[in-house]
């Protein structure tokens, strides 16, 4: 014999089962963890962080973004949007993007051996935040916007938030 209280708890059970799923599968949150040290001190390696999609007008300097790249996602900070300017000199025969630039000899270049470099429309330049090991545009220069499928929904990793309660809560 079926017992009904028994038969309505199941359905119960089962359908949160399944508007949980659902929700978590449709809203626009997801985790990623970030690799390696180029977002460091920002993002250290196997940092947790929340993702969204990429809405309009999110795209602007200093944003920290996921961008889809031929060997997997990468996540680096925003540097330059379109219509942004920087400064390069010609070094070796070619340019040379002059943000971080620190003397290495004492070479000097001539004027005729600067320029100032504009961001095309629809691209832009991205930096990861510990220049000595970061792979970015310094290497692969600008990206189209098209690759950047999220934003990172939180600007501290999770990692950090609870040093941050911790401080703020044994502060006052």
């Amino acid at each position: 014999m079926i017992n009904p209280s028994a038969t309505f708890m199941m359905a119960i059970r089962v359908g949160v089962t399944c508007a949980v799923t659902c929700v978590a599968y449709v809203q626009p949150f997801r985790p990623m963890v970030v690799v390696g040290r180029s977002m460091e001190p920002s993002y250290g390696n196997h940092s947790i962080v929340l993702t969204e999609p990429v809405r309009q007008g999110q795209i602007k300097q200093g944003n920290v973004v996921v961008i889809e790249m031929p060997g997997g996602p990468i996540v680096k900070r925003i540097a330059f949007a379109p219509g942004d300017n920087f400064m390069q000199a010609m070094i070796d025969g070619r340019w040379t993007d002059l943000l971080f630039a620190r003397p290495t000899s004492k070479k000097t270049l001539a004027r005729a051996h600067w320029r100032e470099y504009t961001i095309p429309a629809g691209m832009v330049y991205v930096l990861g935040d510990n220049q000595e090991v970061s792979f970015d545009s310094k290497q692969f220069g600008c990206i189209p916007i098209s690759r950047i499928k999220r934003i990172l929904a939180n600007q501290r990793p999770f990692d950090t938030f609870s040093n941050f309660h911790r401080s703020a809560s044994s502060q006052g």
